[in-house]
């Protein structure tokens, strides 16, 4: 790789690239698991909205900048990360639950009561 300094107001056009996040669901018999890959996303930076059933995710991520240092190059893009989930019915949306750890966004969404699934007993005679 060759180190050629560009000047900064070259370097500043780059346009913000908008992309829907890598995404795993997991389940178990109480809740879903929904994880995103956000990296370089900070918890204020990322905005959870629910509305009807449609959960919605958006981020950006933020490259830091230095005062006192000239930009040569930059290989790192700032991303907006736009995602939206239709949640089934069995998902109890007042106890979604979200957190923030090692450039992943984790959300519960635990099942509604009456859908789960729950053991019959059987009583002799």
């Amino acid at each position: 790789m060759s180190l050629i300094k560009k000047n900064e107001p070259e370097v500043q056009k780059m346009n913000r690239q908008e992309v829907t996040p890598v995404s795993r669901v997991d389940e178990t018999d109480d809740a879903f698991t929904l994880t995103l890959e956000l990296p370089g996303v900070t918890e204020k930076d990322i905005d959870l909205s629910l509305e009807e059933r449609t959960l919605s995710v958006t981020a950006e991520n933020t490259v830091e900048t230095f005062k006192d240092y000239t930009l040569v190059l930059s290989e790192i893009p700032e991303m907006r990360y736009r995602a939206a989930f239709e949640l089934p019915e069995r998902v109890d949306t007042a106890g979604i639950k979200a957190a923030h750890k090692n450039g992943l966004l984790i959300l519960t969404l635990p099942k509604r009561e009456e859908v789960k699934p729950r053991r019959i007993a059987i009583t002799a005679g």
